[in-house]
Order: C-alpha cells, then structure tokens, then sequence
C-alpha cells in the first residue's frame, strides 16, 4: 500500500530563504525513565558508538547504550552474513497457552468485553460503521492533543512527549509531531494560517532545528529536549550529549523528508540542514550501509528515512533489509507462520502510514502480523493489539508478538528486561492502525472495548489500557495521537468515496 501524497500546495509556505525562521503566511504523571524509548534502538546505536570513532576522529561517541540492548544485530567489527535459505522450513514454537504465565499475563477471558462501561456511548461505537465523516471525527480527537498548552509549549511551538506529564521531547517525538501537522492538515483539522495553523507550526519547528544547542564537543543533538525554552533537557539523558540515536534521527529525517513532498519550496532549507547542516550526518552513512544486514523493522523505517536523503548511498539498504527478514527462518503461532525476527505493530504501521513506495513484502508482514493478533484473540478470548508505550504499572514497554529472543508473546522493558507474568496493554493506536488497514469486526471490537473502558478523551487518546482491566489513564501522549493521525489519513485516502 503506497501511502497518498497530494499536490505541493496542501501546505502552503511563503518561499523565503531560511535563515534561522521561515516567514508563514498572514491522574496519574507521565514519567519517563532514562532508558524511555531506547530499547529499540540501541541494538543498532552499539555499533555506531565503536564505528564512528574510526569513521570521523572529530566525533567522540561513547558506547553507553551497551548495558541496555544486549542483542547486538550489527558488529561493530563486522556485519552478519544473511541467512541464505530463501523459504526455510518453518520451526515451530509452541504458543502459551491462555493459562500460562509465558509472557502475556493472567488471561481473563474477554475481560475488554465484559467491562461495564461508565459513560454514554462513544464515537465509534454509535457510528454504525466506519467512513471517512467517522474517521475525520478520530483525527479531531487526535489532534486535540497538539493544542497548545496541552501536547506543546505555547511560547515555543515544540511538543510535549507526554502532555503536561513530561515537557521535553527526543527527534523520534519532533519526527511524530511534524508528521501529526501534515497528516491534520491533509484531513482538514487544522488551517493553514494564524498563530496555529500549520504554516506556523512548521516555521517554528525549523527554526528551531536549526538554531538549537548540540552538544559543545560533538556537534551531535542532545538526546531529549526541554519544549518550554528548546534547550537540552539532560535531566533524563546524561548521557545523551555524547552520541546520537540513529533510530530517532531516522524518524526525524522520514517526517522531514515528507514535508519536502508536501511542500516542494522546503526542499532547499532541509536539504541544507540535514545534508551540510551543523551535524555532520555523512558521517553516519557507513554505519547505515552495515545495517544492510539487519532483520528488523525498526531499522527497515530508520534506514528509509536516511535514504531518503542519501539515496545513491543508501537507496538499496531498506530493500535489503526487507530480503533478510524473508529470507529468515520461521515460527508459528495460533496457526500463523511469522518469520523468526523481532517483530511488533510499531515500526510495521509507521512504514506503512508514512514511507514512499513501500516494499510489498513489508504489506505482507504487516499482515501476518495482524493475523497473529487476531488468531491469538481467537485462542485466547484476549484482545490483542501488541506495540509499545506506557503501561499501567510497568513503565514504559515493548510489546513482542516475537521477542529478541526468539520467544513469542513477550514484554520487555527498554533495558530488554522479560516481565513474566505481566498483563499485556491493549494499545489504541494499534487498534486504530488495524481498523484504518482492514476494517475488520476484530479491530473495531477492540476499539470499542478502550472506548468503553477509558475516559471520554479531551485532550488526545490515551495509551490503552492492559488485559487485567487496568486502565493506562495518565496524560495522552504525541506517539499514540500521531500514529492514530496517520491511521485517519491512511483510510480517508484509500477511501475516497465512502
């Protein structure tokens, strides 16, 4: 599925030159713990910390992520050598049983369903069905976490990863609410003009990407960021200052590439800032052509947003990470056969909604990959939309339909810690990504059930809630509205008539 780009005039900029600002036209604390949102990546960010000292004698990386990743796809040394087999025999892992521990928690059987809700029915459940008015009415919703004051700064225009829980935000989180502009103005849930509008949004944005402090010695962007005055939030990343997270500048660089198509006239200032910018990302470029031997996701979408730049350099590098994971040997459960690598929604959904001219194959995991969710529903009586984010007592996880370990139906912490025993999060941008990619009775069920079963959102959708019927009610946050943004645009546009 090839995600739809309008005409370069969706988002219309005045065409300056950029010199620091582009001129438009007239409940329960979100806490992040040091570790937030780097388990997935520091498998790859491993490599770059040893690589890199010999690939730029001006860039001092040190290698800190290594305690919390311990599966290192990528030697620093060397690169793996694909598997060879291309339809290897699948081996079979056993599925845990709904009365077992194994990963995926004390099972209550359909215990989304048999919540007695506490609220008037909601949106989806009184739609009838849905349809792009429905779908409209989601993004609305969604958005309504951007505003200012509630998911970004109103003096400085930059988003609040977790609302008023958690000011501060990583590229991975800019990348998203770049993304959230362009997708809001596409459904019309935002004007082009005024203080607001997408226009100044942007402006904003870019202003600050190309003003903000780097690290003093490395020139590298800090890892987390203060949104209330753009400085570097080092309170949650002591160490951030000192290398740079490869998988949050990819879905950085996806966003911004995608704000070039939009907008043809922010080719220049992008280019020039991405490309001969005060961060020397060339430098990065050999470490990327070794993930060529990758098997994961995450890094098919972190990879495509550095080719989208490097595309002479890097243009092959997704496809053939893409071959790898087909190329891998396979497991099966409930029935469905999934290749043997680490797998779950997040990264699948986000190549989808918003990369170019996707690989078919990767339609073909995400598929599987939703199947696994349902036939476990299915075997289980437990609703399944398995991602990452917070959870209710947990902190902030990661959901594996196949874990790093080869396990299945897994979570884990950011430090690849295995909770045994935990109830899985129902994710509702999951969710949301199932019912806008298939339109099943499976993915509106589960919608309905957090519909049910959260509070009527205000000010965004809030995480989800896990299988036990704990509610996961903090503050909303700009991954899950971003994603249930892309989900929106993704099935107004692949149905235009309905």
């Amino acid at each position: 599925m090839t995600k739809t780009i309008r005409n370069n005039s969706i988002i219309r900029f005045t065409s300056v030159s950029f010199k620091g600002s582009i001129e438009a036209e007239p409940t329960k604390s979100f806490t992040k713990p040091t570790s937030w949102k780097i388990g997935r990546k520091s498998k790859y960010i491993l490599a770059l910390g040893i690589i890199a000292v010999i690939v730029v004698s001006s860039f001092a990386f040190l290698s800190w992520e290594s305690n919390l990743r311990a599966n290192v796809t990528i030697s620093p040394s060397s690169t793996p050598t694909p598997k060879p087999t291309a339809t290897p025999a699948p081996k079979i892992k056993v599925s845990p049983s709904p009365s077992s521990n194994g990963g995926i928690g004390s099972i209550n059987k359909k215990i989304t369903q048999d919540l007695t809700p506490f609220k008037q029915p909601g949106l989806i459940e009184t739609s009838g069905g849905m349809n792009t008015t429905v779908w409209k009415e989601v993004a609305q919703t969604a958005w309504a976490f951007f505003q200012p004051g509630v998911g970004v700064d109103t003096k400085t225009g930059l988003p609040f990863a977790g609302g008023v829980g958690f000011r501060a935000f990583t590229d991975w989180d800019l990348g998203a609410y770049i993304q959230a502009i362009i997708d809001a103005q596409e459904i019309g849930v935002v004007t082009v003009n005024g203080t607001w509008g997408s226009c100044n949004r942007i402006n904003m944005v870019l202003t600050f990407l190309e003003n903000r402090p780097l690290n003093a010695t490395t020139n590298w962007p800090f890892w987390f960021y203060n949104a209330t005055d753009g400085q570097g939030f080092l309170e949650n990343s002591t160490y951030a200052s000192n290398s740079v997270d490869i998988v949050d500048t990819g879905k950085l660089f996806v966003a911004l590439h995608n704000l070039t198509v939009y907008n043809s006239s922010l080719i220049q200032p992008i280019d020039s800032m991405v490309l001969s910018g005060r961060s020397n990302y060339t430098a990065l470029l050999p470490i990327i052509e070794g993930w060529a031997s990758a098997n994961d996701p995450y890094a098919y979408y972190a990879v495509s947003g550095f080719a989208d730049f490097w595309p002479k350099q890097l243009g092959n590098v997704p496809s053939q990470i893409m071959t790898n994971i087909a190329n891998s040997s396979t497991v099966s459960t409930f029935g469905v056969t999934l290749p043997d690598v680490e797998i779950t929604s997040e990264p699948l959904l986000l190549s989808i909604f918003e990369l170019q001219n996707n690989d078919s194959r990767l339609i073909t995991l995400m598929n599987e990959t939703y199947q696994a969710q349902e036939a476990y529903y299915e075997q289980t009586g437990v609703y399944a939309a398995w991602s990452e984010g917070s959870s209710p007592g947990n902190g902030y996880v990661y959901e594996w339909i196949v874990a790093p370990n080869g396990d299945m139906w897994q979570i884990t912490n950011a430090s690849q810690f295995y909770f045994d025993g935990m109830s899985p999060v129902i994710f509702y941008k999951a969710a949301f990504g199932f019912l806008a990619l298939y339109n099943t009775t499976y993915a509106l069920q589960i919608v309905i059930s957090l519909e049910q079963a959260l509070p009527t959102p205000k000010n965004g959708y809030y995480d989800g809630m896990d299988t036990s019927g704990t509610l996961d009610a903090g503050n909303p946050g700009s991954d899950t509205n971003s994603l249930i943004l892309d989900a929106a645009l993704n099935y107004i546009q692949s149905n235009p008539n309905n």
